[in-house]
Order: structure tokens, then sequence, then C-alpha cells
């Protein structure tokens, strides 16, 4: 690679935190941006999983519960000597499931873990950002089911948000040359979802649901058909994720990329 080229995608001196780190998507985008030199902080709930990734990385692990706003104003307004760059990847699709299954309390936690968290974390690193006043980069992992409804109204719905979230976001910001940016996951396993399906953990949704379009038929033959003819791996995301926050993405902003061989064609 041209030495030139290869300068724009070192992170060497950069802070990254990566929120819902500890395993799946997040993990994956952590270990690639630690490749390519950012020192990476693991932010997550789940303190073993995030001292794990951070150990094997040579990172920091911060626990973090990005549904509770006063605890991200505090650690992430203090943590590291500065932040150049936030990637917000924690979310849940426990709540998933037909309207007719889903509580108030539930579409409430979807919205929560899955968009207001984008603003809890958000707010306090953009601070950092401007206080520091060279630029920095945020990326939002969104998902295809921000972009045609498959898993739930609540979950879809956030998803969807996250995606303008982004766009308002990267208008808000541009005057401090703050790049934000999406990035929606098309079908990527990861093993929470496995030992799910395994029967290792409680199944997040109804065992008997109600008749939905959601999560049926029409859904599976979408997942079976991607036009690229494989599933996507956390390092699919990551890759994204590194162009987006590097300087080889120096002039975009607002936008949101579907990483998912297709799935949103068919």
């Amino acid at each position: 690679m041209n030495q030139s080229t290869a300068a724009l995608l070192d992170l060497s001196g950069k802070v990254a935190v990566v929120t819902g780190s500890a395993t799946g998507i997040g993990e994956g985008i952590a270990r690639t941006l630690a490749d390519a030199g950012a020192d990476v902080i693991v932010a997550d709930i789940d303190t073993d999983g995030a001292g794990r990734v951070a150990d094997d990385i040579g990172g920091a692990a911060l626990d973090l519960d990005v549904s509770d706003a006063a605890a991200c104003a505090r650690l992430l307004g203090e943590v590291g000597e500065r932040i150049d760059i936030l990637v917000n990847n924690a979310g849940s699709y426990h709540e998933a499931g037909s309207i007719l299954d889903q509580s108030v309390e539930s579409w409430n936690r979807s919205i929560e873990l899955n968009l207001a968290s984008l603003f809890h974390c958000s707010k306090p690193v953009a601070a950092r950002m401007v206080e520091q006043g060279d630029g920095g980069a945020i990326v939002n992992i969104a998902s295809v089911d921000g972009l045609l409804p498959c898993l739930g109204t609540g979950y879809d719905s956030a998803k969807a948000g996250a995606i303008h979230f982004s766009r308002s976001l990267a208008v808000d910001l541009a005057p401090h040359g703050i790049r934000v940016n999406a990035v929606s996951p098309g079908v990527i396993p990861v093993p929470t979802l496995d030992r799910m399906h395994s029967g290792e953990i409680e199944h997040f949704w109804p065992k008997q649901p109600s008749e939905s379009g959601l999560m049926g038929p029409l859904m599976s033959q979408r997942s079976a058909n991607v036009p690229l003819g494989r599933k996507g791996t956390p390092s699919d995301i990551g890759q994204t994720v590194l162009f987006l926050v590097s300087e080889l993405s120096s002039y975009v902003t607002g936008q949101n990329i579907a990483v998912d061989g297709g799935w949103t064609l068919v």
C-alpha cells in the first residue's frame, strides 16, 4: 500500500470509545480500531467481557450503562485525557416482536436502549470534542431494520431514529469539524443470538408470539436471499467504521451506510 494512503487509515494517537464492545459487532469494531493504532476504551455493562477485550487489544475497560444518562455524562465526561472517536454501538433487540405482545414498558426500553442512549453518550463526548478544538468523529450503529421493517415496531422505529439522529447531529456539530455518520448492519451472526438459539440463555422474544408480519416468512426469505450469498461478520462492520472515523472519509458526514450484502435490495 502507498504510504500516504496507509497514513489516512492510521489512528495512532487517537482515543476511541466503543460502547457495547464486550462481544459481537462492538467487539469487532473495537478490535479493528485497535489494529489501526487507536487507544480503545471498551465500554460495556458486561464488565467481564469488556475486561477480556480490553486486555486482548491493549485498551481500557469502562463499566457503562448507556441507558443511564447521568452515568454517561459523568463517565464519558471524565474518561481518558481526550476522546477523538465515539462509536455508539450498544443496543438491544430483546424487545422485538408484535405490538400485540409488547407492553408500554417494553416499548420504552427499546427506545431508551437503541435511541436515547445515542444522545446520552454523544452529548458529553461532543462537548469534549468541541473543547479540544480539533474535530472528531462519531459513528452510530443503526440497522437495516431502520430502513425496512423487520423485528418489531419498537426496535425498528428506534433504529430509524438512530439514522436521522445521525443526520441531525452531523449538521449540529459540523461548525466544530465533528463528523457524524451511521452504519446499518445486515445479517450478522453474534454470540448472543447463538446462545439464545441453543437454549443457553433465555429466549428474547415470546415463544408463542401473536401472528405478525414482522419476524415472519417474508423476513426469513429476505435474510436467506442476501445477494452476496453470505452472512456478514463483525469485522465487516468494523472495517466500515474504520473508514468513517479515518481521514479517508474526511469529507463524509451525515450519511448512513448499509453493510448488508444487498439485504435491503431484495
